[in-house]
């Protein structure tokens, strides 16, 4: 199943942007893909990825797949170890109340990636970058992302 959903696929295209920083004269590349996962199998639910073309998009979204797999794998694993140094909390409010996630960074052959738990959800979020990518700009993005899907907290696949 797929989410075809304008609106998220629009939040995930504009999470490849890539960043700029005046005063540090810092210009990152755009991040390789964005992806929702689901948390219970890793499915891939929808995805933005940069320099796509029609030819490599198959090619792309299998191995997206395969990556989801892997990573909510891994995530599964490291919600449960209690001291991690990949792992970064963020807070967030919903509904007045206080609401923690955690967001994780790996390191997959010669990528990047940073994954968190939509808040309250079966949703995970996935952003896939080259190795040069900074791990803490990575999870700077995840904590602008995910306010950016706060319309999805609480949702749960059937």
């Amino acid at each position: 199943m797929i989410i075809q959903s304008q609106n998220v696929k629009t939040v995930l295209e504009t999470t490849l942007k890539p960043v700029h920083i005046d005063y540090l004269s810092f210009d990152s590349d755009p991040l390789q893909s964005s992806i929702l996962l689901s948390a219970t199998n890793g499915a891939v639910l929808s995805f933005a990825a940069s320099n796509s073309s029609a030819s490599s998009e198959v090619h792309s979204l299998n191995n997206l797949k395969m990556m989801g797999l892997l990573i909510r794998d891994k995530w599964s694993e490291d919600e449960q170890e209690q001291r991690l140094q990949s792992r970064y909390t963020h807070s967030i409010t919903v509904n007045n109340e206080t609401v923690t996630t955690n967001i994780y960074t790996y390191e997959i052959e010669d990528l990047h990636a940073c994954t968190a738990q939509i808040p309250q959800s079966g949703l995970l979020l996935l952003f896939i970058a080259d190795v040069g990518f900074p791990y803490g700009l990575l999870v700077m993005k995840m904590k602008g992302a995910l306010e950016a899907f706060k319309d999805m907290y609480g949702f749960q696949l059937s």
